[in-house]
């Protein structure tokens, strides 16, 4: 067994099942559904797909005419939007661009949306087979000799867990980041661990290039950034490494993952004329996490308050005459507002702020029923396992889902998104945490049946 192996054995077990499980959704052959982000890749797709980059025309009529078709009434939110071909700074690159790529290929219609889930299936699929064999190889590289035994049966059960979850089938049926978003985060995994466990310079820059793609997948996955550097120290204590290469790969993953995401920073830059190589949508969002609404709902995001803060701001300005460069403007105006407004909120809440950190986790981690809870209660069992038997590899496994949860924290909580890149950690400790339990109970029970045999051995001796 390698890894190379274990990768295809799950995928070949676990691709179908996505295929089949989007292939019967009801939104199949539809496009993107009415509410969500799902219309706002789309369109920047299908304006990329024409050859006018990343932008959106939400007044093209060959774009709304798929909508119209469809279903008018069900789709009358996004048939309202009206703006003139303006570049987008809103929306990360690549899965528009991977839109564009099926529109070139399969002309704009039910069959090119049929296409992009499937596609968005498969990416589960191959994300979760990934992880699976990541884990095989922290197993099988372990100093824990039952982590050694258990290598295999650690990534095919973790496969099972995947197949359960109807919940990650879903991303597969809307227009959604987070299937390719599982894909980059498993990669990045995968091979930083190489990049560490071989001392490779090869592996840094392809983790770091891998890391560059998940960020224009995500761009939350930016805010990662500050704790990488510690976190990557961190998993080479205590190994033979000396400090020099450490500092190398270190800072040979950064370069590259710089030189990944400079172009389309720079390009956001040039399109704002000013300083926000991010552009416009994070401030605008993050007013979503930083008001009243989103403490009364849990630290869960609302969209109340950017909605009424764009129509005060569209009912200032004539936007049915206006130009590009004047909707730029505009979305450079709700971004600073909302920047400021969300400043204003934290002075005047400040004592509410630890309180709303803590609801946005717990929120985040939804729900605590049912199997959602029995597999909380196995992970928790594998950081129990894996802190007795090998604690580099808790700390693979755990510290993304701690950074993912500081990430929400000092956000918003989106209903479970922000942990999809991350499930291949929660599944492996699931995982462990099952076959922690089995082998142990196993273990108890041929202990009891020797001491059995034995006592009816000298049972029989004495008769």
């Amino acid at each position: 067994m390698n890894a190379y192996r274990c990768f295809s054995i799950c995928l070949i077990f676990l691709l179908p099942l996505q295929l089949v499980a989007v292939s019967q959704d009801v939104w199949f052959w539809a496009p993107p559904k009415p509410i969500g982000d799902g219309s706002d890749y789309e369109a920047i797709g299908y304006e990329l797909s024409q050859g006018q980059g990343w932008s959106t025309n939400f007044s093209n009529e060959s774009w709304r005419d798929f909508y119209k078709t469809y279903d008018p009434i069900g789709y009358k939110q996004t048939l309202d939007r009206r703006s003139p071909l303006v570049a987008d700074t809103n929306r990360p690159p690549l899965f528009p661009t991977w839109i564009a790529v099926i529109y070139r290929l399969v002309p704009r219609g039910p069959y090119s949306s049929a296409a992009i889930r499937l596609s968005l299936a498969a990416a589960i699929a191959i994300g979760c087979s990934i992880a699976a064999a990541w884990g095989w190889c922290l197993a099988s590289t372990s100093s824990s000799a039952w982590l050694r035994q258990h290598a295999f049966w650690l990534a095919w059960f973790a496969m099972i867990v995947v197949f359960t979850e109807r919940n990650l089938r879903n991303y597969a049926t809307d227009f959604l980041t987070e299937p390719f978003a599982l894909i980059g985060f498993s990669a990045f995994a995968i091979l930083i661990w190489c990049a560490v466990h071989r001392s490779s310079i090869t592996f840094a820059i392809w983790s770091g290039i891998a890391f560059g793609f998940l960020i224009h997948c995500r761009s939350a996955f930016v805010l990662w950034i500050p704790f990488l550097p510690a976190c990557l120290w961190l998993s080479m204590v205590k190994t033979v490494v000396p400090n020099r290469t450490k500092w190398k790969l270190i800072l040979t993953f950064f370069i590259s993952l710089l030189l990944i995401v400079a172009p389309w920073w720079i390009r956001n830059i040039m399109v704002l004329g000013e300083l926000q190589p991010l552009g416009t949508k994070g401030p605008t969002t993050l007013l979503g996490g930083y008001c009243d609404e989103s403490l009364n709902a849990g630290g869960e995001w609302q969209f109340g308050p950017e909605k009424r803060l764009r129509e005060e701001v569209y009912g200032r300005l004539d936007l049915g005459s206006a130009t590009s460069q004047e909707w730029i403007e505009t979305e450079k105006t709700i971004a600073s507002e909302a920047s400021q407004r969300v400043v204003h909120w934290i002075r005047t809440n400040f004592a509410s702020l630890p309180q709303l950190m803590v609801q946005r986790v717990v929120t985040e981690w939804n729900p605590y029923t049912g199997k959602s809870l029995l597999f909380k209660i196995l992970a928790l069992v594998g950081v129990t396992a894996l802190w007795l038997q090998d604690r580099r590899i808790l700390l693979w496994l755990t510290v993304p889902l701690l950074v993912n949860s500081v990430v929400v924290a000092g956000t918003y909580s989106l209903g479970g998104r922000f942990l999809v890149p991350t499930y291949g950690c929660f599944y492996l400790l699931v995982s462990t945490g099952f076959l922690y339990m089995f082998s142990e109970f196993a273990r108890v029970l041929g202990s009891r049946n020797m001491r059995g045999t034995s006592k009816m051995d000298r049972d029989a001796s004495k008769s």
